[in-house]
């Protein structure tokens, strides 16, 4: 893993657009809280905000499967995603690894025990080669103090956060497999740009760029890898998903809305 200085901030996915363009406030009561969860807080700012911001923090660069932190480590720093994917997730007693979020493009993430300086309590892990801003606590808690406006928006994604692992709690309590990997799928791929991933990627479709297993779609939706390849394959057989350069692609979200709509009836 390398270091280096930064100063200039890319164009990056604002997330919640991307929600509300494919339409999950009508079929998803949790897509507000998911789509204020994965906020872009970068985008959010100002421009003499991100200046201020940007003047203390080191970039990072990540292989694919390269450790940010483990659980244990202490908590000295926040961390906003430049590039790429950070998967965070914690490992049972017995080696299960359960995951717990995708932080993408121009998120924010790591402030849970930042305030006290605690241990972490999760793993970090690059998804795929990534490139993340690192911000000391100090220098986080000065910027803040000097902005009480970014300080607002970072403290309303935490809130979101809890409002999303909320309604995930529900679904894993009230839908069945089919429901949830629909509606996690059509999360996912909002969290997506609307531009082709590739060269064969068909006018319509939606990618969810981010490379799953079928064992890590089990462990984020609470089911075995069994019946999620069972749901997929089925899925594949409808028309409904393909995979393509590694990654799923949706091919009829107007299906999985209508699975998402009868789940909600």
């Amino acid at each position: 893993m390398k270091s280096t200085s930064s100063s200039v901030v890319e164009p990056l996915i604002d997330i919640s657009t991307n929600v509300r363009a494919n339409g999950f406030f009508s079929i998803d009561d949790g897509g507000d809280a998911w789509s204020d969860a994965h906020a872009n807080f970068l985008s959010s700012l100002s421009e003499a905000e991100t200046g201020d911001l940007m003047k203390c923090t080191r970039r990072l660069d990540l292989k694919s499967r390269g450790h940010l932190f483990h659980a244990g480590d202490r908590s000295n720093d926040v961390y906003i995603v430049a590039g790429g994917c950070i998967r965070l997730f914690q490992i049972s007693s017995s080696g299960k690894e359960t995951i717990l979020w995708f932080s993408f493009p121009g998120e924010i993430f790591g402030m849970a025990e930042l305030w006290r300086g605690n241990g972490r309590q999760i793993h970090a892990v690059a998804n795929e080669p990534t490139q993340v801003y690192s911000i000391s606590r100090r220098d986080f808690t000065n910027f803040l103090g000097a902005h009480p406006e970014a300080a607002m928006k970072a403290i309303g994604i935490l809130s979101a956060r809890v409002r999303a692992f909320g309604h995930v709690l529900v679904g894993l309590a009230s839908d069945n497999v089919e429901t949830r990997i629909a509606r996690l799928l059509m999360r996912l791929a909002a969290a997506s740009s609307d531009t082709r991933c590739c060269a064969d990627s068909s006018e319509g479709e939606l990618c969810i760029n981010v490379r799953l297993t079928h064992q890590d779609i089990a462990n984020l939706i609470g089911a075995s890898r069994q019946t999620v390849t069972t749901t997929l394959v089925n899925l594949r057989k409808q028309g409904t998903v393909r995979m393509l350069n590694h990654h799923i692609h949706i091919v009829r979200p107007e299906h999985l809305r209508r699975l998402l709509e009868l789940g909600a009836a």
